[in-house]
């Protein structure tokens, strides 16, 4: 169990209490919220970001008609917000309650319940604004709502967690995928947050959602670091493991998801766009990121010796309290 310095106490202190302090003034949750239905709608406008999408560059793709790019484009951003519905309530809700209803036994107890507590208010906000964003875009475009559940990030998730043999087990992986996961959609947010091309509506509320991102990934990593002062190598390994096996199932391009799409708008050449497409999206950018998080916590000191199978998880070590069921 490693032990932090006084220094190193009040540096997560000290972090704890400013990020509280410019929740109270920069939330969304704490600001006017537009009426998004109010909002203009340029028919001309995508509604989401080509660049983002994994077969951007496919044949099929180009030579697709505008009616067929625009139905897909409406549709990339009913997937974003659906499987951002899905992180928010099923990855990172679950991660703040832990904090807050069994919290760590630090001196940092009350300050990591307020800024978990704060962190679950924006994250029902997030919810709310992309089910009211994700239905603008359908109603303006006449389109039938996406109807998908089976997104691979939360799949997996459910799947590791079946498979854990002990309550330790559970209780890091559920904020090791957390942790993660607040890292990597900061990245996933910036292309269209600074896309001012795009509907009106699409680039005001990922730009929101961006700001209070920005600041949960601050929140979960400091949070991380009085976590992990109490767990021992084995659990300080496997915790890494799990944050790391994060960034393959986040960047999954949810081809599942745009199967059914295709389907819907009636594209062309569908199946070989899926099968040449792939799972894997743009990894090393991720990698990259979660890289700097498991530095930043002070998990940077070996590779980790865990190897997490994609669908389960073998037992290896005994976890502490402080991230509850």
């Amino acid at each position: 169990m490693e032990k932090f310095s006084n220094s190193q106490d009040d540096s997560v202190q000290q972090m704890l209490q400013k990020l509280t302090t410019l929740w109270r003034t920069r939330a969304a949750v704490n600001q006017d919220i537009p009426v998004y239905s109010e909002l203009e709608f340029d028919a001309s406008k995508a509604d989401f970001t080509e660049a983002l999408l994994p077969f951007r560059g496919h044949g099929a793709w180009l030579e697709a008609s505008e009616e067929i790019k625009t139905a897909c484009l409406a549709y990339a951003w009913g997937i974003y917000n659906l499987k951002t519905i899905y992180i928010e309530c099923d990855i990172v809700t679950p991660a703040c309650e832990d904090i807050i209803k069994t919290p760590p036994q630090s001196k940092n107890r009350d300050l990591l319940q307020d800024v978990m507590s704060e962190a679950l208010l924006d994250e029902a906000l997030h919810t709310r604004m992309s089910v009211m964003a994700c239905n603008y875009i359908y109603d303006k475009r006449k389109l039938t709502p996406l109807d998908f559940t089976d997104f691979n990030l939360v799949k997996w998730r459910h799947k590791q967690l079946a498979s854990c043999g002990a309550e330790w087990e559970r209780r890091l992986t559920r904020f090791g995928i957390a942790c993660a996961s607040e890292t990597l959609i900061t990245d996933y947010l910036k292309t269209m947050a600074e896309d001012d091309s795009v509907q009106r509506i699409c680039h005001e509320v990922t730009r929101t959602h961006a700001m209070d991102e920005w600041n949960h990934s601050s929140v979960f990593s400091f949070s991380a670091m009085d976590v992990i002062r109490g767990l021992s190598e084995k659990e300080r390994d496997y915790f890494r493991a799990i944050i790391r096996k994060t960034v393959e199932m986040f960047t999954n391009n949810e081809l599942g998801a745009w199967a059914t799409v295709f389907q819907m708008v009636g594209m062309p050449f569908a199946d070989q766009l899926i099968h040449d497409t792939g799972d894997s999206n743009e990894v090393s950018v991720y990698t990259d990121s979660v890289e700097r998080l498991i530095d930043r916590i002070g998990l940077a000191t070996k590779p980790s010796t865990i190897i997490l199978p994609t669908h389960s998880a073998s037992a290896h070590a005994h976890v502490s309290e402080g991230v509850s069921a």
